[in-house]
């Protein structure tokens, strides 16, 4: 066959089959609502924010807040007429969720909702439900919510996080300014960034994603996703001073978290019966080591997994499941990541020898922490009409040294910024200071406030 009619035929197969391609695509696009003129600009972003899209929603928020100045009416005439609200106030905001069950389950961030006494969500089409809370987290900043409503809702499929690649393309959708489903295109610029999470407690993870997409005030809560329309994340910080410094919550640690909230209505405080502290170069020094690496067992506690595992006080841990671990940021991650009932891998240095020993994670002992807060807090609590109050102080205790008199009937108003309510919450937060330097308190007498941190180590 001569060379010519051959080039002939194969142009002519070419074009049949990108006529046919063509066909089938906008035929798709003409029954998805696109025309022929806009089916080539479909691209892969365009497809994953339609499929996302409908999933993505605006929660507004109002909480009722006391008017401090109530009463003073006459003080303020003085000025301009003016005078203030009544004894309380309702305050409004706004941020981002993500539909991520049919059954109207919403993942967002604890501090979207925090407090909130109403909770309205907004959908992609203009509905607008009212959510009630299932459980948040301060620690990891995520809160879950149920859509009011018996109906089977769009979700975003949740994917994985931990095989995201530097400079794979990822779409950001939310709602900043309450601009309703805005979506930002970036990419993934880091994984494994280290920051805080709850800035009142100081407690940081290792793990979050940075991103280029923009991100802005109202974004809290919203998709992170990869270019196929899973989501990878929950936007949830910016760096206000610098542009386009984005940083989301990892879906695998996420989800986790989603699990708890759904099945607990909390996180459930996670136990090894290890306290740990990051090493500085005086303190590696001490220790024989040139630079400062791993982390430091301070405490040990008896009859818990690592004690078991024959972990020791003095014992550096290294690395965790073959992950380096350098600060307790990593070492929480690892943890956080492995989850209750998991089984965690520890290597050690202990003196000259390096030693691996494996341990799982378990559910803190909710019968052990009347004994905690008696050596840590030194104090026994009762419940009360009006909450959690102390009953008794150890008098060789921090605070049984310090005091001027009876502690006794003293309201516990909140652990490390935590609120408390009822015993229980007392203990679930006692469960938590093991793990810090010191535990703030703050108690009344029902005419003073007082604010102290009691040393834990």
């Amino acid at each position: 066959m001569p060379r010519r009619t051959t080039v002939r035929i194969l142009l002519m197969l070419a074009l049949g089959l990108a006529a046919l391609g063509a066909g089938v695509s906008t035929a798709e696009a003409a029954a998805g609502g696109v025309t022929p003129e806009r089916a080539p600009r479909r691209n892969a972003v365009v497809m994953a924010v339609e499929q996302v899209g409908p999933a993505i929603v605006n929660i507004s928020t109002e909480v009722r807040v006391r008017n401090p100045y109530y009463g003073l009416g006459d003080i303020w005439e003085w000025f301009r007429g003016f005078r203030p609200p009544g004894e309380k106030f309702v305050e409004n905001a706004l941020g981002s969720g993500v539909i991520v069950d049919p059954e109207g389950y919403v993942l967002t961030n604890d501090h979207v909702v925090a407090q909130a006494d109403r909770i309205i969500v907004t959908l992609a089409d203009g509905r607008q439900v009212e959510a009630q809370l299932v459980g948040s987290d301060r620690t990891s900043d995520l809160a879950v919510l149920r859509l009011d409503g018996d109906t089977r809702w769009p979700a975003v499929p949740m994917g994985r996080s931990d095989d995201l690649m530097i400079g794979e393309t990822v779409i950001a959708i939310g709602n900043p300014f309450g601009l309703q489903n805005t979506v930002t295109v970036g990419v993934v610029s880091a994984v494994g960034r280290t920051l805080q999470s709850d800035r009142e407690s100081g407690e940081a993870f290792s793990d979050f994603i940075q991103t280029d997409a923009a991100i802005n005030p109202g974004n809290s809560g919203g998709a992170l996703l990869n270019i196929r329309g899973e989501l990878i994340g929950i936007n949830t910080q910016i760096v206000a001073s610098g542009q386009n410094l984005g940083f989301a919550i990892p879906i695998d640690r996420a989800r986790k978290v989603f699990d708890e909230l759904v099945h607990y209505g909390r996180v459930r405080p996670m136990w090894t019966g290890l306290v740990v502290e990051e090493l500085d170069p005086r303190m590696a020094r001490s220790l024989g080591l040139e630079e400062a690496r791993g982390v430091l067992v301070v405490r040990r506690f008896a009859d818990s997994p690592a004690a078991d595992a024959g972990v020791r006080a003095g014992d550096l841990i290294i690395a965790l499941n073959g992950k380096p671990v350098d600060s307790i940021a990593e070492y929480e991650t690892v943890l956080v990541n492995v989850g209750a009932g998991g089984t965690v891998e520890a290597k050690l240095l202990r003196g000259d020898r390096e030693l691996t020993v494996r341990f799982r994670v378990e559910t803190f002992p909710e019968d052990r922490a009347p004994q905690m807060a008696w050596d840590l807090l030194g104090m026994r609590v009762m419940q009360t009409r009006e909450g959690v109050a102390i009953d008794q102080v150890r008098p060789d205790s921090w605070l049984g040294r310090r005091a001027r008199g009876s502690l006794r009937g003293l309201l516990i108003l909140e652990i490390d910024g935590k609120r408390i309510e009822k015993v229980d919450e007392f203990y679930e937060a006692v469960a938590r200071t093991i793990y810090r330097r010191g535990t703030a308190l703050v108690l009344s007498d029902g005419r003073v406030i007082y604010r102290v941190t009691i040393p834990t180590r």
